[in-house]
């Protein structure tokens, strides 16, 4: 393998990864196309509590993606070593360790902080809902939007 296949299996890689940091955080106020112009149920409530949290990951395009980079990569990498059978042994295992590498590069650059919001509906029931846009105040009224496939929401 030439060194310019190795930069330019480098160089994917890289761009690869790049694109994994453009995972939006769980926000009330971004919809995704099937939201769009649907009819969703809306409810009352207030804001009762709220902790930090971190939403690890879960993006399984991102995941391929950081798979199949990590083992492009160690593969060209682990073909650099040795010759004849030791070199096939190497490749694999380099493709092996940068498919798992990737993987969890990938993770890691989905993984982001968000708050869980505790809210008191008018109903009586509590409920949790995940969500780092907008920030709400303890004793602040919501709207909480509800999608038929259970997404929710929460709306000032």
């Amino acid at each position: 393998m030439t060194l310019t296949k190795l930069r330019t299996g480098a160089a994917l890689a890289v761009a690869s990864m790049a694109l994994l940091a453009c995972t939006p955080p769980p926000s009330g106020n971004v919809l995704n196309a099937r939201q769009a112009q649907t009819a969703q149920s809306v409810a009352f409530g207030t804001i009762i509590g709220a902790q930090p949290v971190t939403v690890q990951g879960g993006n399984q395009p991102a995941d391929v993606v950081g798979t199949v980079a990590g083992g492009l990569l160690g593969g060209v990498l682990g073909n650099e070593v040795g010759g004849g059978t030791g070199r096939v042994i190497a490749t694999g295992v380099g493709a092996t360790a940068g498919a798992a590498a990737g993987n969890r590069i990938a993770n890691a650059a989905t993984t982001v902080q968000s708050t869980e919001w505790l809210v008191q509906l008018e109903s009586g029931r509590a409920i949790s809902v995940v969500q780092a846009q907008p920030a709400f105040s303890i004793g602040q009224r919501v709207q909480v939007v509800q999608s038929a496939n259970g997404v929710t929401r929460l709306v000032p």
